[in-house]
């Protein structure tokens, strides 16, 4: 096989009709020309936008909130047990709101098993055991900090209230409390 460029020739700047090859397009060139496009000097059409994966991942941190809310929801209202229903159902069974069972110095609260005791109805969905178990709590933590019994007996009228709303609350849900 021969080679039908023998030699290198010099190039001229107008190279139709010299018999040299033509130059390929390149669209980056001012001016070039592409042969399937228009005719010369027309403007090259618009550059398709580069695709951007932004909303790619937008979309992906939505789906995950979405579903990890949605999965928080299912199991809070669903799989875990109300606690303020947990504090009925022990007090039903004769033990202990928090499911521990009575003992005989369980006259006197301490600070702590207060504030644990209070929390037990402050996280319960249920309203009306929300209601009455921190109302009756905080009703026998003021009378147990009280000298005398006559400051006490002030709290009477309370008590019978938040009793006897906390043993409803209780019995909707399907535990008879019976509190003394």
């Amino acid at each position: 096989m021969t080679n039908p460029y023998h030699a290198q020739q010099p190039q001229h700047s107008n190279q139709e009709g010299t018999g040299y090859p033509p130059q390929q397009y390149q669209p980056g060139q001012v001016g070039a020309h592409d042969p399937g496009f228009g005719h010369p000097g027309q403007a090259l059409p618009p550059q398709p936008a580069k695709s951007s994966r932004k909303p790619l991942i937008v979309a992906a941190l939505a789906a995950v909130l979405v579903l990890g809310v949605g999965g928080y929801a299912v199991y809070d209202g669903l799989i875990r047990e109300d606690s303020g229903i947990a504090a009925c159902k022990a007090m039903a069974d004769g033990k202990q709101m928090d499911g521990k069972p009575k003992s005989a110095d369980d006259d006197k609260l301490t600070e702590a098993e207060y504030r644990e005791a209070r929390k037990i109805f402050e996280d319960s969905r249920k309203p009306k055991i929300r209601e009455h178990g921190t109302a009756l709590i905080d009703i026998l933590w003021q009378a147990q900090g009280m000298e005398d019994g006559g400051g006490a007996l002030a709290l009477i009228g309370p008590m019978g209230t938040h009793v006897s709303g906390l043993q409803t609350a209780c019995a909707d849900e399907g535990y008879i409390v019976k509190l003394d």
